[in-house]
């Protein structure tokens, strides 16, 4: 009945944890009277919560033991993945393969559908624009479909006739999913990633170019700009992706090659092959990349050995805001934590700011709770808010949220969420 509780978070009072191991015993359970329910994947939502639910007394359903592919349709460019398939399961089930699975930079053992449905960023997307279709069982133990599933139409496209249901159950508590369609892309021809640094002083500047670039639709909006610390170096690193024919990515790296001689952007050695694997689709064993952003902390000591609180703001694409950002976060923190800026189109980026900490020492909680109490109100302050929330700061549903809540989950069997708690 344990589960990890992260020092980084009140502790929670859990009921019980249930381990179901297929969507028929998911159904059993939500029809049993055990209430409320909290669903978690694997429980991997580091400095968000990890596998806690909102409020005391909630039992954990704990859906890790769900953890087959159903369905690998490499013709149609699809997987229909349970929420204990990890990203890493998938990425080496398509090695080799003429498809590749949208990877994140965090753990291979981190759930598919999970962050999916937290709509985390992908390397080459976000990850919501993976989802095709859902299965979802609700309140009253009904399993459903939503969005594009194998057998109603021959293409598979998230929005068929009518209104589109798949975005009702993401950041939402309104049902457990326990599958998922998700979208694989073409395995490119090429992959080719152009590291590019430049000094603090250069940072205003130095993002106007890469939006500009974005805009020209010279580079795709996936790029991934990391500060000195994240990027363990003197100066900032940002990181571009080119795929697709080798013609093509050699006749855009050249042109990039040129422009960055004209602007603060310095071109750097190539990436690793690490880096340029994880864009490639292909996962990495040893999950380097990964243990290089969280201080070389492997997947399965988080939260016992390192503490970690996470803020993720969505700011616009200008030298202007993310040189405010820098000045937000300098304001706030006693030191300058990892922060990753993700583009998502040429209008927004993200920022991933990690506030790592030893996990057995209560000051340091203390003083990693205060720093992000301040990142939150200063943030907000200049309307740029968290679109992905943690458990200690569960968001308000709105009138309509409440209704639709209402109506799926009359009877309050599953626990309030994160994004609309009490809808």
């Amino acid at each position: 009945m344990s589960i990890e509780q992260p020092a980084a978070f009140r502790p929670r009072t859990i009921t019980e944890v249930l381990r179901p191991a297929t969507a028929d015993e998911v159904v059993e359970i939500v029809r049993s009277g055990r209430r409320p329910l909290h669903p978690i994947s694997t429980g991997y939502n580091w400095g968000l919560g990890s596998g806690l639910p909102v409020s005391d007394g909630a039992t954990v359903l704990d859906l890790s033991g769900l953890d087959r592919v159903r369905a690998l349709d490499l013709e149609r460019g699809y997987a229909v993945v349970e929420p204990g398939v990890t990203q890493g399961a998938l990425a080496e089930l398509l090695r080799g393969t003429p498809r590749i699975f949208n990877l994140t930079t965090s753990s291979l053992r981190t759930s598919i559908i999970g962050n999916s449905l937290e709509r985390g960023v992908g390397v080459h997307r976000a990850r919501a624009e993976d989802l095709v279709g859902l299965e979802v069982v609700l309140a009253d133990g009904r399993r459903e479909h939503v969005g594009w599933w194998p057998g109603t139409s021959a293409v598979p496209r998230p929005h068929g006739l009518g209104p589109t249901l798949t975005h009702l159950f993401t950041q939402s508590s309104f049902a457990v999913v326990t599958a998922a369609v998700v979208g694989l892309l073409p395995r490119p021809e090429e992959v080719r990633v152009l590291p590019f640094t430049f000094a603090g002083d250069d940072l205003a500047d130095a993002v106007d170019v890469l939006r500009s670039w974005t805009e020209q639709r010279l580079i795709p909006p996936t790029t991934k700009v990391y500060n000195p610390v994240a990027a363990q170096l003197d100066g900032y690193l940002a990181h571009v992706c080119l795929s697709g024919a080798g013609e093509v990515v050699e006749a855009l790296s050249s042109v990039l090659l040129g422009a960055a001689r004209h602007s603060p952007l310095v071109a750097a050695p190539p990436a690793d092959e690490v880096v340029r694997a994880t864009y490639a689709g292909d996962p990495d064993p040893a999950d380097t990349w990964f243990q290089r952003r969280t201080m070389g902390c492997p997947a399965e000591r988080i939260d016992a050995e390192l503490g970690l609180l996470m803020f993720l703001p969505i700011v616009p694409f200008s030298g202007e805001a993310v040189t405010l950002t820098e000045k937000l976060i300098r304001d706030c923190c006693p030191s300058t934590p990892a922060v990753t800026v993700n583009v998502l189109d040429s209008d927004a980026v993200d920022h991933v700011i990690a506030l790592g900490f030893p996990a057995g020492d209560p000051s340091a909680v203390i003083e990693a709770r205060e720093t992000l109490d301040r990142l939150h109100q200063a943030f907000a302050a200049q309307g740029f808010l968290a679109y992905r929330r943690d458990v200690d700061r569960p968001g308000a549903a709105t009138a309509l949220q409440a209704r639709i809540g209402q109506a799926l989950d009359p009877d309050g069997v599953f626990a309030p969420g994160r994004y609309a708690a009490g809808g």
